[in-house]
C-alpha cells in the first residue's frame, strides 16, 4: 500500500505544504482513484488474516486446556454449579429443596451439596451480641467487687415520655438488662 500511495503524484500537484511521510499517506491518491481499491480490499484482506489467526490460536489454547484437564486429577471445584435464589418452601429447609431437585433431576452426577447463606444481619446481630457480653462482663465484674449495690443503668430511648429525647430514662439493673437482651439476641441468631 505504501507503494500504492508513493507512485502517485497527487501532492506535488497541489498548492499544498506537504513532506516526504505525506507521501506515503492515503492523502497523496486523487479523488476518485480506482488505487482506493487497494486500500479496502487490504483493509479486508488484514481483517480476514487476523481472524483466522485468532481462531487458530484459541484452538491451540483451547487443546492445551483440555489436554492439561484430561491429564490432571478430577477436583470438586471443576464439577461445582452455583444455584441461587432458592424459593422457600414450609415443608423444606433449602439444604433439603436443593437436594431433592438434584437427587431427581440429576441423579448420575449428583454428589453432595453446601448451602451458604448471606450473613450481613447475622454479622451485625453477633457483634451486637457481643457489645452486650462484654458490658454484661463490666458489671458482672464491678458488682463482684463490691456486692452492697448491684449496678444499674439508664434505659436510654428516644420517646419524649421517658425524659428529655431519652437523655434521662428509667434506672434498671444493669445484669439482668443485659442478661435479657444477650438471651433475645441469641434466639435471633439461632432463627437467622
Amino acid at each position: 500500500m505504501v507503494r500504492v500511495n508513493w507512485t502517485n503524484r497527487t501532492l506535488e500537484h497541489s498548492n499544498l505544504t506537504y513532506s516526504s511521510i505525506d507521501k506515503l499517506s492515503m492523502s497523496n491518491i486523487p479523488l476518485g482513484s480506482n488505487r482506493f481499491w487497494t486500500h479496502l480490499v487490504m483493509a479486508y484482506a488484514f481483517t480476514f488474516w487476523t481472524c483466522y489467526i485468532w481462531k487458530r490460536e484459541y484452538h491451540i489454547v483451547a487443546t492445551m486446556r483440555l489436554h492439561f484437564l484430561a491429564s490432571e486429577r478430577h477436583h470438586p471445584d471443576q464439577f461445582t454449579v452455583l444455584v441461587r435464589n432458592v424459593p422457600p418452601d414450609t415443608d423444606e429447609s433449602v439444604s433439603e429443596l436443593v437436594e431433592h431437585f438434584f437427587l431427581v433431576n440429576h441423579p448420575d452426577y449428583y454428589l453432595t451439596h453446601k448451602v451458604i447463606y448471606d450473613a450481613k444481619e447475622l454479622s451485625s446481630l453477633v457483634a451486637k451480641k457481643k457489645k452486650n457480653q462484654n458490658w454484661l462482663d463490666y458489671y458482672q465484674l464491678k458488682y463482684s467487687r463490691s456486692k452492697s449495690v448491684r449496678p444499674t443503668k439508664k434505659r436510654l430511648t428516644l420517646y419524649l415520655q421517658n425524659g428529655f429525647l431519652g437523655l434521662c430514662g428509667n434506672k434498671v439493673d444493669a445484669m439482668d438488662f443485659y442478661t435479657t437482651e444477650i438471651e433475645k439476641l441469641s434466639k435471633e441468631v439461632s432463627f437467622g
